[in-house]
């Protein structure tokens, strides 16, 4: 268990500072914060972009609930989700990002602002928005504090417990970080 943690610590530790170093290394080549948030500065390069595109999908929620899905069920069909995955993100990709970047544009939200109008745009944003409160982040925060809860053997400590922690240092992370710190971090994690 000591070598568990202090190896989760070390690592942990080693891409936050590594993270770090690489985003200020960046520069921001953008006019606005919210560039700088949302599109990280469009300072990175296009193998960070693709990087996070892949491991941004690649979450406890297919780690833990995909893997154990297919074991249990003995079939493979769940694997093809992720196969389709990665064709959507290779389309994404090579057509729709050039698209967005070419326009200026930094959300799919602003797309429907753009593309059909305000009102569009807000509805798009609040069925973002409520898909990622009530149905994506609750699974990715319960499979990685079952995930962490298992590993690190903390089975007196309730789930939500662990699952408000991660979402604090998660959102933090982002919040502080931005899209570019985000991105790197990912990257650095798939190595």
């Amino acid at each position: 268990l000591a070598l568990h943690v202090c190896t989760f610590i070390a690592t942990t530790g080693l891409v936050g500072v590594a993270t770090w170093a690489i985003c200020s290394r960046m520069t921001s080549t953008s006019g606005g914060a919210a560039d700088d948030f949302f599109a990280g500065g469009r300072s990175l390069r296009w193998y960070v972009v693709a990087g996070s595109l892949m491991l941004t999908n690649l979450s406890t929620e297919q780690l833990v609930g995909l893997n154990g899905s297919v074991y249990k069920d003995q079939n493979l069909a769940g694997i093809w989700l992720e196969a389709g995955a990665a064709i959507a993100m290779i389309i994404t990709a090579t057509v729709f990002l050039p698209r967005y970047m070419s326009l200026g544009l930094t959300t799919t939200s602003g797309f429907l602002g753009e593309r059909f109008d305000p009102f569009t745009r807000t509805m798009g944003s609040v069925l973002f928005l409520l898909y990622y409160v009530f149905v994506l982040c609750p699974i990715a925060l319960y499979t990685g504090a079952l995930a962490i809860r298992n590993i690190f053997d903390l089975q007196s400590l309730p789930l939500w417990s662990i699952s408000a922690i991660i979402g604090t240092f998660g959102a933090c992370y982002a919040l502080f970080g931005g899209l570019k710190a985000v991105a790197v971090s990912d990257c650095l994690n798939g190595i």
